[in-house]
């Protein structure tokens, strides 16, 4: 049998947290909760395993997996994927087919690898095939991350070393989101709807909840770039001159006024793309809203949109510490 590489968030591939373009508003809400708010709101990292009781799941059909070629689509419903099976690319899927790896540095006496082994090897060799691909146009700061299945120790000690490598879309738990349509065909973006809220976990943001429970970040605007930069990459500055006012415009139409954030206790700050992104093709950032806890000391925990009435915690959020069963399929809200 085969076992599936849990997804990880690299520094690379995790969510750009607001840099210069905090200074644009830190007068009205204070520079030190803008540092603060601008260091934690990091992906978490999510470190994979292979095999045992925290580990990932043995794919118990892994003849489905080998039978895959690149630009086909799989898809599960069962935490450790036990119904795992093909699918059309239109349809809902955790997992798209980007293609074989065969791991020639491994000879045929070569130990199976460690946990660490498989996460290197998959960054490595993955990350290449899936740009590959995508023509040379995989944004590893956007929204996917490679995952791979691997060969069993079992499969392993008869000589496979091939590795299956497909783009996944992990939230920050770790758990899988479905992915609608072909990758190529994406704007790799990393971003949500608006109205979308993400969850908090200790100070940490986590994965999509209902604006209604305990919540980091509050989406309240998509902005495409392309309709303000045409062309060239536009400078972070740039980037941060057009969004310091359009992300408070939109976000005053979102919440129903053009203080109704800052009154209920809430900051506006926004994502920019970094050069790579762009060529990899990513034009979308967010607007977002969030709060600080009242020592300064990370994100609060924020229940109900700005559009209805809000509290802000003052207190850290609960955390929640139960390994997350690698691959399975996320069952909060959709991306």
């Amino acid at each position: 049998m085969g076992s599936m590489v849990q997804p990880e968030r690299t520094p690379e591939s995790r969510r750009k947290p607001p840099n210069a373009k905090v200074v644009m508003v830190a007068a009205a809400i204070g520079a030190l909760l803008i540092l603060t708010v601008s260091i934690l709101l990091n992906w978490p990292m999510e470190s994979g395993k292979v095999g045992g009781p925290a580990g990932i799941g043995e794919a118990p059909a892994p003849e489905v997996v080998f039978e895959t070629r690149a630009g086909e689509c799989l898809n599960w419903t069962e935490p450790d994927a036990a119904d795992i099976r093909k699918v059309t690319c239109d349809e809902p899927h955790l997992f798209e087919v980007t293609g074989p790896y065969d791991l020639k540095e491994f000879g045929p006496t070569a130990p199976f690898p460690s946990t660490q082994q498989w996460q290197d090897v998959k960054q490595q060799r993955c990350i290449e095939v899936s740009d590959q691909y995508l023509g040379g146009k995989f944004d590893k700061e956007g929204r996917f991350t490679v995952g791979a299945f691997t060969p069993s120790q079992e499969g392993w000690a008869d000589g496979d070393r091939t590795l299956h490598c497909g783009l996944q879309q992990p939230g920050p738990s770790g758990k899988l989101f479905p992915i609608t349509g072909e990758a190529s065909k994406m704007d790799q973006s990393n971003v949500y709807p608006a109205g979308r809220c993400l969850g908090i976990n200790g100070t940490q943001v986590w994965d999509p909840v209902d604006c209604g429970r305990p919540h980091a970040v509050e989406l309240s605007a998509v902005i495409n770039l392309a309709e303000q930069f045409q062309g060239d990459f536009p400078s972070e500055n740039d980037q941060d001159g057009f969004l310091a006012t359009k992300c408070e415009e939109l976000t005053a139409a979102y919440a129903g006024g053009p203080t109704t954030a800052k009154d209920k206790g809430l900051i506006v700050y926004w994502d920019t793309l970094s050069e790579k992104s762009w060529a990899a093709g990513s034009r979308q950032v967010n607007c977002k809203l969030s709060a600080q806890l009242p020592d300064g000391s990370g994100l609060a925990p924020v229940t109900g949109s700005v559009k209805g009435r809000v509290q802000v915690g003052t207190a850290p959020a609960g955390q929640n510490t139960a390994p997350t069963e690698p691959g399975a399929p996320a069952t909060e809200q959709p991306r």
